[in-house]
């Protein structure tokens, strides 16, 4: 009796022991530094989490991998652990242990990630993000008005953030963000004949902000605008002999669009070598020069205004986000910015949704100066 009662509390504490460890090992591997331990995920996809709010932020809370790709729930842990094996057999065969052969997977390997997150009603992002604890005043109003329409709508994370951590896939990515290797550069100067009255020889468009800089924006973003002027979806008056199929062709369009977003314009010029100085490239390269005014407002305010409000989408210095299609602030001509903020308000030019114009309403004429005084002095660095 004795006997098989000890043998019972050994088998018991065996199996305490043996579940014990089979836990702390699949703890284990949700840890950030299991993630990264082959160097597949740790020279790609970590680096580029690296760049993201969800691993460094303003309030010190780090989201790490397995927040994200594994459920909460012991059950569909187990069950997420017992498929992510297979990538214990990829890494064996060396399927994606080169540069190459991770990018011509990554496409194939977001699709997976984001079907999870649609079938599970992006439940891991929710564990942290969920609506029903949000407080709707404390967000950016853009922000607000989005996810609101979100909830509306029956949306899941995933539908709106898809590359919130990770490069997109290139097959994700605007077509229109193709580079200028393939540019037929002599057309492109040819039909860069018809902008320059307007927009400059580079593109740099007016410093009165009556016409916009136009370099350095995305080949996207530009072609967007433009087909935009050709249904009359955006009224501008300038551009309406040129915003027509014939003057204009979609061929055209493409071109100018790569053209101007291959010009890159210094903020300031370089120091001066006086040994090797040319008074003439001086002068040239001068005219390739753009760096804004001081816009007159409290640049504190506006930086602190402009990181709550504007940064989600715009970038952090105003730098835009050529992936989602989304222009540069910094750089831009302040008049200008202050002009189609005053179209988005009025409703005579749409932001992303209609109902944003009550938003630009709701800024005071002093909040819209303080972010364009803090956007003005971004490119003086």
């Amino acid at each position: 009796m004795k006997r098989s009662i000890l043998l019972s509390l050994a088998l018991v504490g065996l199996g305490v022991l043996l579940t014990g460890g089979f836990i702390a090992v699949v703890e284990r591997t949700n840890t950030l530094g299991f993630c990264i331990s082959c160097h597949e995920m740790k020279s790609t996809v970590y680096e580029e989490y690296r760049r993201t709010a969800h691993y460094s932020n303003g309030s010190g809370v780090q989201a790490i991998c397995s927040d994200c790709h594994v459920p909460k729930a012991w059950g569909p842990k187990l069950a997420a652990k017992i498929k992510a094996s297979r990538d214990v057999w990829h890494w064996l065969l060396g399927t994606i242990d080169t540069k190459e052969k991770f990018e011509a997977r990554r496409l194939e390997m977001a699709k997976r990630v984001w079907s999870f997150l649609e079938k599970t009603d992006s439940a891991t992002c929710r564990s942290c993000h969920d609506f029903e604890r949000v407080n709707w005043d404390d967000q950016a109003r853009f922000a607000a008005r989005i996810h609101k329409t979100a909830i509306k709508e029956k949306k899941t994370c995933i539908d709106c953030h898809k590359g919130v951590a990770h490069t997109l896939p290139k097959e994700e990515k605007p077509a229109a963000t193709q580079d200028t290797a393939d540019l037929d550069l002599e057309y492109a100067d040819e039909i860069n004949m018809t902008c320059i009255p307007c927009h400059g020889e580079f593109g740099q468009g007016k410093s009165d902000g009556t016409y916009p800089r136009l370099a350095g924006l995305s080949a996207a973003y530009i072609t967007r605008q433009f087909r935009m002027f050709k249904s009359k979806e955006r009224l501008n008056i300038p551009m309406f002999p040129f915003a027509k199929e014939r003057e204009m062709p979609d061929e055209d369009v493409r071109v100018i669009s790569a053209y101007f977003a291959g010009i890159k314009l210094a903020s300031k010029l370089p120091p001066v070598d006086e040994k090797k100085f040319d008074a003439l490239n001086r002068l040239k390269s001068a005219t390739q020069v753009l760096n804004v005014a001081r816009y007159p407002g409290n640049i504190i305010a506006g930086g602190r205004l402009y990181a709550r409000e504007c940064a989600g989408c715009h970038g952090k210095k105003g730098e835009g986000n050529k992936e989602r299609i989304i222009p540069f602030l910094t750089g831009q001509h302040s008049n200008y910015l202050k002009r189609q903020i005053r179209k988005f308000s009025l409703g005579k030019r749409i932001h992303d949704s209609p109902g944003d114009a009550a938003i630009f309403q709701s800024f005071s004429a002093g909040e819209i100066d303080n972010i364009l005084a803090w956007l003005s002095v971004q490119d003086d660095e």
